[in-house]
C-alpha cells in the first residue's frame, strides 16, 4: 500500500514541505525573538521596580527563547548543510528538533499559570475554575514531557509517526486552555461592569487589550494543530509550532510594558493594573508592581456621593450604582 511522501521518509522527495516548512519556522521566529528582546529591553527600562520575582520570570522567558532559537537553527543547518545530498540523514531525528519541544512546553506553561493568576484574582479565588485550567495546564506540560522522553529514543521521523496522537493531544490542550482563559477574562471583566461611564469604558478596553494579547497564539496553535490533522506526514506544523513559544513570551511581555499606558489613560480611576499582588510578592512593594487586575472607582464614587448630597436627592437608583461601584474593588481583589 502506497503512502504519502515526506521529504523525512521518503528519498528523492522535495524538501519543501519539510525542511522548507522548519526553514520558515526559524526565519519568523528569529524575528519574533527581536521583537521579544526589544520588549525584555523596555521592560528592564521602564519598570524597574518591579520586584524581583517578576524580572526573574522575564529574565528566564527570554532565555529559554533564544535557546530554543539555538536548538531550531540547529536542526535546519544539520538537515541542509551537515546533511546536504545526503538523502539517508533526512530520515533521522536530531536531538535539538526533540529537545526544542521542552522548552516551548515550559514557556507556555510559565505564561498560562501567568494568565490563570489573573483569573483567580479577577474571579475572587474562584478554586473550581482555576483548577479546571490548572488541570489543563499541567496535563499539557505532562504530556509534552512524555513526548520529549519518547521521542529522544527515537532513531526516525517513520517512528515517529507512532506517536501522532499524543502530538496531537498537545497541541488540542494548548489550544484549549488559550481559548478558556481569554474567555474567562473577557466574561469576568464583562460581569465586573458598575454603571460608571469611565470603569465601563476601561473595562471595554481591557477586553480588547486581552483578546488582542492572546489571539495570535491561539491561532498559531491552532494553525499547527489543523496541520498536524490534515498532514501527518509531513513538517509543514513545524512553521506554526516553532512559533508558538515565541509568542507566549510576547504576550506575557506586552501584558507588562502595557499596565503604565493604560493607567495612564485613566483620569477618575485611581489604579487599573496588570501586576503581580502584593501579598504573592512583597508587601514593602506599590500597587503599582502588582500582576492581577484592579479597577478602582473611589473618585467617581465619592463625586457621585458629594452631588447627591449637595442637591439633597436621594434615589434607590443612586445607591444601587454606589453599590455596585464599591462591590467592584472588592470583586476584583483590590490591594
Amino acid at each position: 500500500m502506497s503512502h504519502t511522501p515526506s521529504a523525512t521518509l521518503d528519498d528523492g522527495v522535495p524538501l519543501d514541505n519539510s525542511i522548507g516548512a522548519m526553514m520558515i519556522g526559524v526565519i519568523v521566529s528569529a524575528v519574533l525573538h527581536g521583537v521579544t528582546l526589544l520588549q525584555a529591553f523596555y521592560y528592564f527600562q521602564r519598570y524597574k521596580k518591579d520586584n524581583w520575582l517578576l524580572k526573574g520570570l522575564v529574565l528566564v522567558l527570554v532565555t529559554f527563547d533564544a535557546t530554543h532559537l539555538c536548538m531550531i537553527t540547529h536542526t535546519v543547518y544539520h538537515y541542509s548543510i551537515t546533511g546536504f545530498h545526503q538523502d539517508e540523514l533526512l530520515k533521522h531525528v536530531v536531538w535539538s528538533v526533540v529537545l526544542e519541544a521542552l522548552f516551548t512546553g515550559l514557556n507556555g506553561a510559565f505564561v498560562q499559570t501567568f494568565y490563570t493568576y489573573r483569573v483567580w484574582r479577577l474571579s475572587t479565588r474562584n478554586w473550581y475554575l482555576v483548577g479546571l485550567i490548572m488541570t489543563l495546564i499541567v496535563s499539557c506540560a505532562g504530556c509534552g514531557t512524555a513526548w520529549v522522553v519518547i521521542s529522544i529514543q527515537m532513531d526516525t521521523y517513520r517512528q515517529l509517526l507512532k506517536i501522532s496522537p499524543l502530538t496531537i493531544t498537545i497541541n488540542a490542550l494548548s489550544t484549549t486552555v488559550d481559548v478558556l482563559i481569554a474567555s474567562s477574562l473577557v466574561y469576568l471583566l464583562h460581569t465586573a461592569r458598575t454603571g460608571f461611564k469611565k470603569s465601563d469604558t476601561m473595562i471595554n478596553k481591557l477586553i480588547v487589550f486581552v483578546v488582542n494579547t492572546g489571539v495570535l497564539t491561539t491561532l498559531c496553535a491552532i494553525a499547527a494543530l489543523i496541520s498536524l490533522v490534515a498532514s501527518p506526514n509531513t513538517l509543514i506544523y513545524a512553521s506554526f509550532y516553532f512559533c508558538i513559544g515565541r509568542l507566549y513570551t510576547n504576550s506575557f511581555m506586552a501584558t507588562l510594558n502595557a499596565r503604565k499606558s493604560i493607567t495612564e489613560q485613566i483620569d477618575d480611576v485611581d489604579h487599573m493594573l496588570l501586576s503581580m499582588p502584593r501579598s504573592a510578592l512583597s508587601s514593602t512593594h506599590k500597587s503599582q508592581q502588582n500582576i492581577s487586575i484592579r479597577i478602582d472607582t473611589t473618585h467617581e464614587a465619592l463625586h457621585d456621593r458629594s452631588t447627591r448630597k449637595n442637591a439633597a436627592v436621594t434615589s434607590s437608583r443612586d445607591n444601587t450604582d454606589s453599590k455596585s461601584d464599591d462591590d467592584l474593588a472588592t470583586k476584583v481583589a483590590p490591594i
